[in-house]
């Protein structure tokens, strides 16, 4: 299943015909959130009998056996709800994505992104999360991961999305597992050696998502442990921006626009995960 909101619809028409045995769908930009939550409930009109679904990005570059290796390693683990496998950079020898990992600064980073693969990360394993470029999702999951009737959050519009669901699989006491020997290229609209070409929109939404998740997700306790270094690291981030990049500043707004909307979602949250600790 596509779903595509590419306007040029010769090139899309293009596209169904090469591809007949696939479902497409033309909407509205809805972000990547909006269009991940568009493909899972597309699935539960069309394969309600499918344990599993993947969501992928379009540049990304399948190896063949990726699904049915990440499928045998997320059914063998009935407490995983998200996984993904080890996405490498065009060429294949650089990794892009070995999981993710979340740092104290709370600002997820991709392991392993931009080294050399050398078999470090060549061990199954849980991680913090999963890339949304190829994520495989348990849809008996879905329902205990939704919030507000959302499982990508469709505040975020792009980026970020996918580790606010990872934290929040954590928080609901679910598991997101990492599978190497499930491979993929990722060829990564982001790389951090060409920010500038990024639009500003989409950079705006990226930092802007880095507040709006730690509201959704971050316990009141651990907040104030790790508060001393979100502090200095939210200096040192209005500094960059400042003097590199003054038009992501028009973010912060953005984030206090939708800050009433994480809270009322943190609280949505929470009263899930009482409801869980009291069966």
């Amino acid at each position: 299943m596509v779903v595509d909101s590419d306007p040029d619809e010769q090139r899309l028409a293009a596209v169904r015909q090469t591809h007949h045995d696939v479902f497409f769908e033309r909407a509205a930009n809805r972000g990547y959130a909006g269009g991940a939550n568009r493909i899972l409930e597309l699935m539960e009109q069309h394969a309600p009998e499918a344990a599993f679904c993947l969501i992928l990005n379009a540049d990304i570059m399948l190896d063949a056996d990726f699904c049915d290796t990440l499928l045998g390693a997320m059914a063998a683990r009935s407490d995983v709800a998200l996984g993904s496998g080890k996405l490498l950079r065009p060429g294949r020898e650089r990794l892009d994505s070995a999981g993710i990992r979340l740092p104290l600064n709370r600002r997820p980073r991709d392991r392993g992104s931009l080294q050399l693969d050398r078999g470090q990360f060549d061990e199954g394993e849980y991680v913090f999360g999963v890339s949304g470029a190829a994520m495989m999702l348990r849809r008996s999951a879905l329902p205990d991961l939704a919030i507000d009737g959302e499982i990508f959050d469709e505040d975020f519009f792009v980026y970020h999305e996918d580790t606010d669901l990872s934290w929040r699989c954590h928080r609901l006491g679910w598991r997101v597992f990492y599978e190497p020997a499930a491979q993929a290229v990722h060829k990564r609209g982001w790389q951090s050696e060409a920010r500038f070409s990024i639009p500003i929109e989409v950079r705006r939404h990226s930092f802007k998502n880095h507040y709006l998740q730690i509201i959704k997700n971050e316990s009141l306790g651990k907040f104030v442990c790790v508060l001393p270094v979100l502090l200095i690291w939210e200096f040192l981030r209005l500094g960059f921006a400042l003097v590199s990049d003054r038009a992501v500043l028009r973010a912060y707004l953005d984030a206090g626009r939708l800050m009433g909307r994480a809270f009322y979602k943190r609280g949505l949250l929470r009263s899930k995960i009482r409801e869980k600790n009291r069966l």
